[in-house]
């Protein structure tokens, strides 16, 4: 009896299984979690904006587009020369799809030169680099034009080493890209240590007769760059000046010219060499070394403009912009071996070029203005019977 019992449940939990697994199968009813709230008056994320441009932004994506329909952009300048200009040109071609001609030579010829362009009405030059005073000279002939409030590059803040408008403080037509220290070089081959000029005086020590050289003051202005200050300064007067060219002086056309017959050991002494050119030699390994003057090293800025008239303004304007920037200075400074006039780049300065001034003598507007008047009037040229 007991077995039948067994037998009985087992057929009956067998049929049931069958039954079950030939019934259709059913998925699961499953209840969604109710969406979150939005709380009341914000925006459901259909109803979000698209991200927003600042006018400013707006404004300069269409001075970029209107630069690359320019397609080209010419700088007079003696800064950007040789490896410097060829890496500049090829970084800015590449961010940009705009080629950079660069025109060198002096200061004095690219301001006459721009006068002659605009006379004729053919303007070829967009833009300048240079020394400060000659850029000034520029802009107080009406040559230039302001384009710093349309940068963006100025609305960063705190990556500035000094005014970069110092010179140009309230139309801002002058913009520094460097610092520059317009300080005596030395060929350290031929000049032993303990025998370097200590003080402004110690260049008219018959032992550095024929030595010495600087800047053709008929064409270049950087003499008055260095005289002004100092006798702002009452470091040297007109008699000074007067028995300096006593010694001898070779006259040369460029700094960069300067800065090769110093590395070749043609002359001894430049006595107003720039860390702009002469920094590049000593990177190089070349036999040159910078000097600090104990009572007073000059130090001024190398700067800007932008051309009004100019045939690719767009372009200059971007240009501009760019080579102020981060990447622009740390291509400028590595290549031309300089301190940056911004906080995050690195000093590219080789030690040959690194003085410890005892007297810093900054050249400020008042000098620059001064000097601009003296070499309109060829006065250094004047002063050594060089007129011609």
């Amino acid at each position: 009896m007991r077995k039948c019992s067994v037998l009985v449940i087992a057929i009956g939990l067998v049929l049931f299984l069958g039954i079950v697994s030939c019934s259709p199968k059913t998925q699961p009813s499953i209840t969604p979690s109710p969406l979150p709230t939005v709380p009341s008056g914000q925006p459901t994320l259909a109803a979000l904006p698209p991200k927003s441009i600042s006018p400013e932004d707006a404004a300069w994506s269409k001075v970029v587009e209107a630069a690359k329909k320019e397609k080209s952009l010419t700088i007079y300048s003696y800064n950007l020369v040789g490896d410097i200009g060829l890496a500049i040109s090829k970084t800015f071609k590449e961010r940009y799809d705009v080629r950079l001609d660069i025109v060198t030579g002096r200061g004095a010829e690219f301001n006459e030169r721009i006068k002659v362009e605009r006379r004729m009405g053919q303007v070829v030059g967009d833009m300048t680099t240079g020394s400060s005073l000659q850029v000034k000279n520029m802009k107080n002939a009406g040559l230039t034009i302001g384009v710093a409030g349309e940068l963006p590059v100025f609305r960063e803040k705190d990556v500035w080493v000094g005014d970069i408008f110092a010179v140009d403080p309230q139309d801002k037509h002058v913009i520094a890209f460097n610092f520059s220290a317009y300080t005596p070089w030395i060929n350290t081959k031929i000049v032993k240590p303990g025998e370097e000029p200590k003080l402004w005086k110690d260049f008219l020590n018959p032992k550095f007769k024929g030595q010495m050289m600087l800047p053709d003051p008929v064409t270049n202005a950087g003499m008055n760059l260095v005289f002004i200050p100092l006798m702002r300064e009452k470091v040297i007067d007109i008699d000074y000046i007067k028995d300096l060219y006593k010694q001898d002086l070779l006259f040369t056309r460029t700094t960069n010219d300067e800065a090769g017959l110093l590395s070749r050991g043609e002359r001894s002494i430049s006595v107003r060499g720039t860390s702009s050119e002469f920094a590049r030699f000593a990177s190089e390994g070349a036999p040159v070394k910078a000097i600090a003057i104990e009572d007073g090293t000059v130090v001024g800025p190398v700067t800007t403009s932008v051309f009004e008239g100019a045939p690719h303004p767009n372009a200059a304007k971007v240009f501009t912009n760019w080579f102020l920037s981060q990447e622009g200075q740390t291509i400028w400074g590595k290549w031309a071996s300089l301190d940056s006039i911004r906080k995050d780049v690195p000093n590219f300065l080789p030690e040959a070029a690194k003085i410890t001034p005892k007297r810093l003598i900054i050249i400020n507007d008042d000098d620059n203005e001064q000097s601009a008047k003296l070499f309109l009037e060829r006065w250094l040229a004047k002063l050594w019977g060089l007129a011609r």
